[in-house]
């Protein structure tokens, strides 16, 4: 480590002594060489060592190389010569551009000792370039005006070689008009200028051309040509002239879009831009713009829109043609629309008779319309017809007006509606049709009766449903619409006449659908059917009926009862079978039915339990017993048998049975009494018999308590019924609902009940409905009249009743609830019973109303009445209750008449009115006239003397006027025949242009049907002006304009027509200008007409009044003003206000910075004083890096300026006018330096790595250089203060970078050094670089390890080479001095060797264990490792590894006692009088192994007698468990199990024999500690105490329940059925729903009081009763049991 140290020190000195030398060599002279451009690569240049004064060997000694300021080298250097070379061949202009002279710097670095010399190579230059124009041909537009001596700028030559082979001279070809004058730049290349020696003449010769040379000072010379074309501009002093004054044309009305109209052409004699001729549509109105348009080059007049011949026939169109000098000329093009046939036929509908009833008769007027055709020339002529074959046809009635009349009969159902297709056709040609499409809707008659979906419905329930369920629907449907498609539904009773239906099932009258009333029973009832009526909505309404079949489907819920062996309860059934019989002896049979059917029904048996179950068996299918096997003597003498019998229902229910069996030797002997065997020796307990005779005693006193009120209660209920006598009082005055019966008697509810119900008055409409009333076939001998249905079928509308002995007939009872009849369907289905002929008898209700007003309910009688009405008389209908309870009254009787006879003579009229109006078709119209503006409301003619009628037959005929149009102009006065004006009317809003304003209208007259046409003529007023479309009126004349020439202008339009419309034009005094106005098919057209030449200069504007007047009285008139724009000549060229401008600017100002704003003037007007600003000249750098604004002349940066790349720049800008006259100037511009670039830095030499611990050594050289100047290229270099690093300058602006102290690697790896170089500029900027530098490793760390002792373990029994742990060691080092290997050393202690028992891996340090290793021999070692690296020299260090043994079980436990040496048995003597818990004697065991693995257990594993003998589980002693009896053996064989509690454990056996002896010669001794055993206790009396508490409780609170009900009795008194009537109850009469619909129309809260006595827990009402009416009037006698449930629990 010393010497080490050392080198490092003296290096350190040398290279010290070398830098002092290379700073005092720093100040000495730059060596200068030169080379010619162009050389071959490995040209020589010169000898270095020469120069700096040094051997031939020395340069390859010291590593001498070149160092150039930029990142390339143009030289190389040859070591061992000395000679410096051109690396590659040289280009002056690339390296340098145009700076001068050029020179490349570079450094000669001798790295050994360090030492660097500045040298530089300037580059000469030759004539390689020659001069080279920016554009190869250039073009001068010079105007022929243009005055001698006029200078124009031409572009100037590049030449990239600079001094005398730069440019030098310009030259011209000889020519008659122009001269070259040179001009120099002070800061830029010289230029060439043409000077204009000779007028130019454009007629003469239009351009001249001239060939332009620039050459350079070389030699030989070198030169460069550009061609110049001067092109002589033309003045504008000619107007354009048009081919023709008037061009005609003809055009179809259908033209299309585009189509070519004229082609109008004007010529100028003019050139070049005052030649361009551009064609306008000028003075022309918004219609003719939007008509037509014109192509401004062409001159082609296309169409812009369509063209229509009935709106215009004729346009008349101004065309203007202007050069490009602003001089126009104008000439008018006529167009002559053509008429073809575009437009088809119109139809106006008048009147749609929509919806139109199906059963309309024949030839029904359904629609009028009228047709019209706008080609009144080449089309008028039209037809009408309907397209589909519809139940329609069309019948004409007037001149183009036409009628759609009914052909065949309609049927709504088949169709609901007709689109009928109207065809116009006109005659053409082309033929052209129209179609209108006109809707129909058929309104619906009430003609189909409801049709059900299926013939017949089968439905199922199933039994034990719940009440109101939903057991299916019926669906009818009626193709009718509307309330004659509503569907009603109702129940009917069924053929046989059995009303119980009606208490099973109710009906929505809504959907028909159907839901059960009550629980069904399938064990009552199985099915059952009824009828179904679906009646419609209709006036006449119609009806159909299907038959509703009901099955009640079967379910699981009665068990199965056991007819034999009979179970009741007194003893069970004994059967004797005999011990001698065989297998398969039949014993007896299980006889069981089961009250459902099907399924449900069927039976299965089953062995349930049994004393033997190997003995007997049961047949599953029919019960039969058999034994199954031989019966032994050791089968005791009886059996019990429990018998399961088990239905197949979902879920099953089952019942059991129980049978004692009796074995007998022979069937002589009786068998009256059977004792158990077993219990003979049984003592009866004294407390037992106690409890026995206690219970019997309560037992026999519950029994009789119960049988004393099972019979008090059963004579109280005879003593009831014979009180509940039914009396006539009490069915007089109550309103149970007959229908509420219960057909079979056999409901759930057992019994009745007496019951109070209170209900809430006001409330709504409830969902739940009761069956709708129905009344029996009960004939009434003092009522005649019944109600017939719709079907024919007889209902009873009232009943008979008898009371005492009265023989006069009284009101029968009858409570409905009204619903609404609408009189208007009422009064439609008497006249539909008129249309046909029938007669009908309607049964007149009459009803009479009484009640006590509780529960805002009424009792209504109803009386029948019977009348029969004939034809055409009134019909009696029932009027709607107001509400709810509210009595009923009669309605009006109201008369309708009959209407088929009088439809009938109406349709004749109308088919001979119709036939008249086609015979007046022909007829000329009626005119009337009236004057515009009109007011409202104005007489305009009466119609009575030209219709010829009267004024009552106008109101009687309905006489109404009827427009083709939508709107109506006029109204009729039917009382007077007068025809008003409806609004005021506007002519030029109805008509516009048109003359005569004409509105046709017709006089409709319905009864007969007749027209008459009639039109209204519209008188003009002169209530418009004339109006010009542009109030100011614009003309732009050039002041070279002759006079006498004429200028169109925008003629005025008015509304008005004949002399109301415009007559004259007039115009204001002026000097300039005079009026001509011309007649045209238009209208007339003013001109203006030049009378004076004008002078810009003197009047740039001339203002006039145009006035337009037309003809009425008082004659209007409009004027506007016409503006007279004189255009100017363009005889001035632009001039700029400086010639030269200087300007500086910053480099990188930014593109779009503005540089300088040139101007310049024009003494010209408009287009001609417009300037364009341009560059002239200029080369390719000028034009990337300026651009002007050609408006405004400001100049701004295309790009930045770079003050190192040019610092200066010269700009030729040009000023040219529209005209093409030009004038130039120039701008300076100076590059002002900026500190823009920061400095740059290049490495020379780099040392990423440097090794540790060492001192001063040199890590990199650098230099730096700012291509800025001044302040902004002097730099500063600096790096970080806190590295170990040192900066150092070297030679001019080279610095080197050394070590500072030591490094350590393991403290830092690497450093990162970043190198500032910043100038002083300002802003000041720098650049940073930034180094990588490596501390390369050193071996001076040892390994170290993570712990200094480790501990690791192994279980035994291990498998060999098993990993037992991992030992790791880590080295601070890096490379090779951190890769560690691992060796096993000898432990401190004297032990095994570890070598036998461990190895280690070398690289990895993981440690195996070689063998198994055993607990037993071996519990832990201990063994060291050593970690040592791979450096020079080698580092190492030690860690202690103990290795700790773990126990596993692997040891069975070994038995001490007794020994088990198989030679001879143990045996223990017992004595017979040992007392439980006798220790016979004590297992001792051992077990090898340690821990849980050791703890042992001792477990009685066999013996002779189980129950005789015990082991203590932890000290395996062997005691009695019992005392011993004389049935014990004498010799008992014991089985002990010793086990461990490892894992898995591990168990021994030992055999111990016991020998019973009757006494030991040694005295025996007992357990002083053993606690006398208490008796066990007997079962048997617990459960008889258990029996009488049970009993006793029960019986007490039987006596209980007897008062309490008695008690409630007595209070509940006055509520009783027993000892008088019954008082009113208070049922509501419209609780009955008559409507069929099934639902109450209330809601009710009610309360139910179950009468004490009652031996059933569930409710029953009383049965509604019918009155005891004859035989005779009965229909079917309803038997007394008849019980109704409904859903709320009523009956």
């Amino acid at each position: 480590m010393a010497g080490a140290r050392q080198e490092p020190g003296q290096s350190r000195q040398v290279r010290t002594l070398l830098l002092l030398a290379c700073v005092a060599v720093g100040g000495a002279a730059t060596i200068r060489y030169s080379v010619a451009e162009e050389m071959e690569s490995g040209s020589f240049v010169a000898n270095v060592a020469k120069d700096l004064g040094l051997e031939v060997g020395k340069l390859a000694e010291r590593g001498a190389r070149l160092v150039s300021e930029g990142n390339k080298l143009h030289f190389r250097l040859h070591r061992k010569t000395g000679d410096l070379f051109v690396k590659e061949k040289l280009d002056r202009e690339s390296l340098c551009g145009r700076a001068d002279p050029c020179v490349l710097h570079f450094e000669i670095v001798l790295a050994e000792p360090l030492q660097s010399f500045r040298a530089e190579v300037r580059v000469f230059d030759i004539n390689d370039h020659a001069p080279v124009f920016p554009a190869a041909a250039v073009v001068l537009r010079v105007p022929e005006s243009t005055p001698l001596g006029s200078r124009f700028p031409l572009q100037s030559a590049q030449d990239l070689d600079v001094g005398l082979n730069g440019l030098q001279n310009y030259s011209l070809s000889a020519n008659a008009y122009f001269h070259l004058h040179t001009r120099f730049r002070s800061h830029g290349p010289r230029y060439a200028e043409l000077v204009l020696g000779r007028p130019l003449d454009r007629e003469e010769q239009p351009q001249v051309n001239l060939t332009l040379t620039a050459v350079d000072g070389g030699s030989p010379p070198k030169s460069g040509r550009a061609h110049v074309r001067v092109v002589v501009l033309d003045v504008n002093d000619h107007v354009p002239q048009f081919s023709r004054a008037v061009y005609r044309a003809q055009l179809p009305e259908d033209s299309a879009h585009g189509a070519l109209v004229a082609v109008v052409t004007a010529t100028d004699q003019d050139e070049g831009t005052n030649q361009q001729i551009t064609y306008s549509l000028a003075q022309n109105t918004e219609a003719i713009l939007q008509t037509f348009q014109m192509d401004s080059q062409s001159g082609e007049l296309r169409l812009r829109g369509p063209l229509d011949f009935e709106t215009t026939e004729t346009y008349d169109l101004d065309v203007q043609a202007t050069d490009g000098g602003g001089l126009s000329a104008h000439s008018k093009v006529l167009v002559e629309v053509v008429d073809v046939n575009d437009n088809p036929p119109e139809v106006t509908v008048s009147s749609v008779s929509s919806p139109l009833p199906e059963d309309a008769p024949l030839q029904t007027v359904v629609a009028l319309f009228t047709l019209r055709d706008r080609d009144a020339r080449v089309g008028g002529k039209m037809s009408c017809f309907l397209r589909e074959d519809v139940p329609f046809l069309v019948r004409p009635t007037l001149r183009n007006s036409y009628a759609l009349l009914t052909g065949r009969s309609l049927d709504r159902e088949d169709v609901a509606g007709y689109n009928i297709t109207l065809v116009a056709v006109d005659t053409g040609p082309p033929s052209l049709s129209t179609e209108t499409v006109i809707e129909v809707l058929l309104a619906d008659v009430n003609d189909n009766p409801p049709v059900f979906e299926e013939d017949a419905y089968v439905l199922t329930v199933r039994e034990n449903n719940s009440p109101a369920i939903f057991i299916g629907q019926v669906q009818a449907e009626d193709v009718d619409v509307g309330e004659n498609a509503q569907v009603t539904y109702s129940l009917l009773p069924p053929e046989s006449g059995d009303l119980s239906v009606f208490a099973y099932i109710s009906i929505n009258s809504d959907n028909g659908k159907l839901y059960a009333l009550r629980t069904m029973d399938y064990e009552a009832i199985q099915d059952f059917q009824f009828v179904v009526k679906a009646t419609d909505g209709g006036v006449l309404s119609l009806s159909s009926q299907v038959t509703v079949r009901v099955v009640v489907l079967d379910d699981n819920d009665n068990r199965p009862m056991i007819l034999y062996p009979l179970q009741n309860g007194t003893g069970p059934c004994n059967d004797l079978v005999p011990r001698s019989a065989e297998a398969g002896y039949l014993v007896t049979k299980v006889v069981a039915v089961d009250g459902d059917s099907g399924q449900n029904s069927w039976l299965s048996y089953h062995l349930l339990k049994a004393t033997d179950l190997g003995l007997f068996s049961v047949q599953p299918q029919n019960g039969e017993i058999r034994t199954l096997r031989q019966i032994s003597e050791r089968d005791p003498m009886m059996q019990k048998l429990i018998i399961l019998v088990q239905d197949h229902g979902q879920p099953a229910l089952s019942t059991t049975a129980s049978l004692n069996i009796l074995l007998v030797d022979g069937f002589s002997e009786p068998y009256l009494q059977f004792r158990d065997p077993s219990k003979h020796s049984t003592k009866v307990n004294p407390t037992t018999k106690y409890l026995v005779i206690s219970l019997a005693v309560l037992s026999f006193l519950f029994l009789i308590s119960v049988t004393v009120i099972f019979i008090i209660h059963i004579c109280q209920k005879i003593k009831h019924r014979d009180n509940f006598t039914v009396q006539e009082h009490f069915y007089d005055d109550c309103n149970f609902p007959n229908n509420l019966v219960q057909g079979g008697g056999n409901g759930s509810l057992s019994q009745p009940c007496s019951y109070e119900m209170c209900s809430a008055s006001g409330t709504g409409t409830s969902e739940l409905r009761f069956l709708k009333r129905f009344m029996p076939n009960f004939p009434f001998p003092h009522a005649t009249g019944e109600e017939k249905s719709e079907n024919g079928s007889s209902l009873p509308s009232n009943r008979k009743r008898s009371r005492g002995s009265e023989g006069h007939a009284r009101e029968g009872i009858f409570a409905a609830r009204i619903v609404k009849i609408d009189t208007k369907r009422a009064r439609r289905q008497a006249v539909g019973l008129a249309r046909q002929g029938k007669r009908r008898t309607i049964a007149m209700p009459v009803f009479s109303s009484y009640g006590n007003g509780t529960s805002g309910g009424k009792h209504f009688r109803y009386r029948p009445q019977n009348q029969s009405y004939p034809e055409e008389t009134e019909v009696g209908l029932v009027e709607r209750f107001p509400g709810a309870g509210a009595s009923l009254q009669r309605d009006q009787v109201m008369e309708v008449q009959e209407r088929k006879k009088l439809l009938l003579k109406q349709r004749q009229v109308l088919i001979f009115f119709v036939l008249l109006g086609i015979a007046h078709a022909g007829s000329e119209p009626t005119r009337y006239s009236v004057a515009e503006e009109t007011e409202s409301g104005s007489f305009v003619a009466n119609l009575l003397k030209d219709l010829g009628l009267e004024v009552e037959e106008l109101a009687f005929r309905g006489a109404q006027l009827v427009s083709k149009g939508k709107k109506l102009h006029l109204h009729l006065d039917r009382h007077t025949g007068d025809v008003l004006l409806n609004e005021k009317l506007d002519r030029e809003e109805l008509c516009g242009p048109t003359e005569p304003c004409v509105l046709p209208f017709q006089v409709l007259l319905e009864n007969p049907l007749q027209f008459f046409l009639g039109e209204l003529w519209i008188k003009d007023i002169n209530d418009h002006s004339p109006v010009f479309l542009d109030k100011e009126i614009i003309l732009k004349i050039p002041e070279s304009i002759a006079p006498g020439t004429t200028f169109l202008i925008e003629r005025a339009q008015d509304l008005d027509v004949g002399s109301n419309n415009l007559q004259n034009y007039t115009l204001s005094p002026n000097f300039y200008f005079h009026l001509q106005v011309q007649d045209s098919p238009g209208g007339l057209l003013p001109q203006l007409v030049l009378q004076k030449a004008l002078d810009r200069e003197a009047e740039a504007e001339v203002s006039l009044i145009l006035t337009a007047l037309d003809g009425g009285t008082p004659p209007r008139s409009g004027s506007a003003l016409v503006r007279i724009e004189v255009v100017d000549i363009n005889d001035n060229a632009p001039e700029f206000t400086k010639l030269l401008y200087e300007v500086q600017v910053p480099e990188n100002s930014p593109a779009g910075f503005q540089v300088v704003t040139v101007s310049a003037r024009d003494l010209d007007a408009g287009i001609n004083g417009e300037i364009t600003y341009m560059l002239s000249q200029a080369s390719e750098d000028i034009r990337k890096t300026f651009r002007i604004n050609a408006k405004s002349g400001e100049l701004h940066l295309a790009q930045a300026l770079d003050f190192e790349s040019i610092q200066t720049y010269t700009v030729n800008i040009q000023a040219r006018d529209s005209g093409g006259l030009t004038g130039n100037c120039v701008v300076f511009v100076q590059v002002m330096d900026l500190n823009d670039n920061p400095p740059d830095l290049s490495m020379s030499t780099l040392t990423n790595q440097i090794p540790e611990n060492s001192m001063e050594t040199i890590v990199a050289i650098f230099s730096v250089s700012d291509p800025d100047s001044g302040d902004n290229g002097r730099m500063i270099c600096s790096i970080q203060d806190e590295l170990p690093f040192l900066l150092k300058p070297s030679v001019e602006n080279f610095y080197t970078i050394v070590t500072n102290s030591a490094l350590d690697r393991e403290t830092r790896s690497e450093y990162n050094i970043t190198i500032t170089v910043t100038d002083l500029g300002t802003p000041r900027l720098q650049t940073q670089h930034s180094l990588r530098v490596q501390v390369s490793d050193v071996n001076d760390n040892a390994p170290e390890f993570s712990q200094s002792s480790y501990t690791l373990r192994v279980r035994e029994n291990n498998s060999p080479a098993l990993h037992i742990g991992t030992i790791r060691a880590t080295d601070r080092d890096a490379g090779s001095n951190a890769q560690l290997s691992y060796s096993l050393l000898p432990g401190p202690q004297p032990g095994p060797d570890a070598a036998a028992l461990l190895s280690i891996h070398a690289d990895s340090g993981q440690l195996f264990a070689l063998r198994a290793l055993d607990y037993e021999a071996l519990q832990a070692f201990e063994v060291r490792v050593r970690a040592t690296d791979q450096g020079s020299p080698a580092l190492s260090s030690q860690a202690l590894v103990r290795v700790q043994v773990l126990d596993a079980n692997d040891n069975s436990p070994f038995v001490l006692y007794p020994l088990q040496n198989a030679s001879a048995p143990v045996t223990e003597l017992l004595p017979r009088a040992a007392e439980p818990g006798y220790l016979l004697s004590k297992v001792v065991a051992v077990d090898r192994d340690s821990g849980q693995n050791a703890w042992l257990s001792f477990q009685l594993l066999k013996a002779t007698e189980p129950g005789l003998f015990g082991v203590g589980p932890h000290n395996g002693e062997v005691r009695t468990a019992r005392p011993l009896s004389e049935r014990d053996a004498p010799r008992h064989r014991l089985l002990l199990l010793v086990r461990d509690n490892g894992e898995p454990p591990r168990s021994a056996s030992v055999t111990l024999h016991v020998l019973l002896v009757d006494g030991f010669s040694q005295p025996y001794l007992p357990l002083p500690d053993a606690p006398p055993q208490r008796a066990p206790p007997d079962r048997l009396t617990a459960y008889l105490v258990v029996a009488l508490a049970a009993v006793s409780s029960l019986f007490l609170l039987s006596l209980l329940l007897f008062v309490a009900l008695r008690l409630c009795r007595r209070r509940g008194g006055p509520g009783s059925l027993g000892g008088g009537s019954l008082p009113e109850p208070h049922f509501p009469g419209h609780l009955v729903d008559v409507s069929g619909a099934g639902t109450l129309s209330q809601s009710y809260q009610y309360e139910v009081c179950l009468q004490g006595g009652s031996g059933d827990n569930e409710f029953q009402f009383l049965k509604p009763r019918l009155p005891n009416l004859p035989p005779q009037d009965s229909g079917e006698e309803i038997g007394d049991n008849a019980v109704i449930r409904s859903s709320f629990g009523f009956q």
